[in-house]
Formats: structure tokens, sequence, C-alpha cells
């Protein structure tokens, strides 16, 4: 049974969390980062979430203390506040989970996430979906002109489906554009194909895109084989784009506005092998609050 250490002031939240996860995880908890530290120095935890302020010290730095004694350990941090504000801390910190506290408490999706963060097994929309999910695809893209299809095709099918596509459309357009004409690079490291060319990928190459929902949501998977970004690159990117410096950036942009389209925007990465963008609406708004951090890396 993998271990959870949650670090939290707020002594309800505690309670909270160690009833949710009682019987499935090994859970401990602690008012303060130096409590944390005295448990971490004689228990082996295999995730830390801390909330981003505590009395003693900051939650960033409780997590860095951490990762000295524990240097496999997982971590995240959680908050009530706007996420946006703690993008460059993250950077600096090398940490890419932050979690909203929803009102009310999205506890289903803290669940996933944390399956996802103990167990590495973070490719696939369906990991993300509730048992039972209905699933389409995969598909695989091999062409510009077939990205535009299948993207027509899915915002069409969201609009019959569920009333409205939200923002998918546009979402989509960023998010195939970057797998199709921004993955691939030559051996140079350039990027090998110019953007809104017509091209014919190659085999190696083809995107992969697959949808699914559940009875809360619906969401859209986009896969490259080609595994080019990184945690550090993407943190930077949206930190540009939020401080305003990165207004006129090509690079970035689509991640910035897809997680300020989409109810949920998950980055899966593993170097050198694939890059997963998977965008989530809530078919109705139950959850409400700030936008979280999810860059998942293996």
């Amino acid at each position: 049974m993998a271990a959870i250490l949650i670090i939290d002031d707020d002594k309800n939240f505690r309670a909270l969390m160690r009833e949710f996860f009682k019987g499935r995880y090994e859970v401990a908890t602690a008012g303060s980062g130096a409590e944390a530290m005295t448990l971490c120095a004689g228990t082996r935890f295999d995730l830390a979430i801390s909330d981003v302020s505590l009395p003693d010290m900051k939650g960033p730095d409780v997590l860095v203390e951490i990762r000295k004694l524990l240097p496999a350990i997982k971590a995240a941090l959680i908050t009530s506040y706007n996420i946006d504000d703690f993008i460059g801390m993250a950077k600096r910190y090398g940490i890419s989970e932050i979690i909203p506290k929803t009102v009310p408490f999205n506890f289903t999706e803290l669940e996933t996430m944390v399956a996802r963060l103990v167990s590495g097994d973070i490719f696939g929309l369906r990991k993300y979906l509730l048992s039972g999910a209905t699933m389409f695809g995969p598909h695989k893209i091999s062409s510009s002109t077939q990205g535009r299809r299948v993207r027509e095709r899915l915002v069409k099918t969201f609009t019959l489906m569920f009333g409205s596509p939200g923002d998918m459309k546009l979402m989509l357009d960023e998010i195939l554009t970057n797998a199709i004409y921004h993955a691939p690079h030559n051996p140079d490291g350039t990027e090998k194909y110019p953007e809104l060319t017509d091209i014919q990928l190659q085999p190696d190459e083809y995107v992969q895109v697959e949808w699914g929902y559940d009875l809360e949501k619906y969401g859209v998977s986009v896969i490259d084989k080609q595994g080019k970004l990184t945690k550090e690159t993407i943190l930077s990117k949206i930190e540009r784009q939020i401080a305003g410096t990165g207004l006129l950036d090509d690079s970035g942009r689509g991640l910035h506005i897809s997680r300020m389209l989409s109810d949920r925007l998950i980055i899966n990465l593993q170097k050198n092998v694939r890059t997963e963008v998977i965008l989530m609406n809530y078919i109705s708004k139950k959850y409400q609050g700030y936008k979280p951090l999810y860059i998942n890396e293996i």
C-alpha cells in the first residue's frame, strides 16, 4: 500500500483527507513544515501533498527539504488561491502539480491525480475518466489535412452530444498544430515542417487522437511520438504568457490558451518518446475555482 503525507495547517482538511484515503493508502498528516520533516525522517512516503502556505515554512520549501530525505518521493502543492500566481514559483522549485481546492471540493479529481502520481501510469485519457466511460479511437493522423478533418468531426460530435463544444475548436486547433507542425524535428534540432502548409507526416510522426466521456465530463487526448516537450519548457512558456512578456510569442500560446479555455488541461511527458495533451470539459459547471497545473513526467 502506497504511503501519502498530507501537509496542511487546517486540521479539518487533514481529517477529511485521512478519512477519504483510508483503506487505499497509508496516510499521515502534518500541520507544519517541521512536523512533516520529523515524519519524513523516520517513514518512507511515496507522495507528499503540501498546502502552499504553512505557519512556519512555505510549502515549496517543505517539499524541497523532504526530497533531500526521500529523493524518490513525488510531490504536489494544493491551494485555494489563484494557481497562476504560483507558476513562477513552481518553475523555480521544479513542481509541476498544483491541485486546486475547488468549491465543492473535487474528490474524484484528487483521487485520480493521486493514483497517477503514485503509480506513474499517466498516459491515456481513460485513466482520467470515471469507471465505465465511453471511449472512441484512437485515431491516427498522418497529414495536416487529416488533422483538420478530425478536429471538425470532434467539434460537430461534441455539439450534437453536449449541446456545445465549448472552446474545443480553438483548443484543438492549437494542440493539433503543435503536434503536427512543432513536434517533428530535423536531426539538427530545427522544426521539420513550416506551419500551416499541407504536409504528409512520416509513420513515426503520426499523431494519435482519442476522445471519450463519462457521467460528468468529456475529453480529448492528443499524443505525438516525439517527446520533445519538457516540464521546464512548459512552465517557462506558461509563465511568460501569464506575465504578458510572451503575448507575441507563437511558442507556448497554444498551451496557455488551452489551459485558460478548458476546464482541465493535463500534460503527460516521456522524454524523447511521447507527449500527451488532454483537454477536458465538465458537462455541468459544478466545480468552481482556479485552474490547476497538471504536468506529469516519467
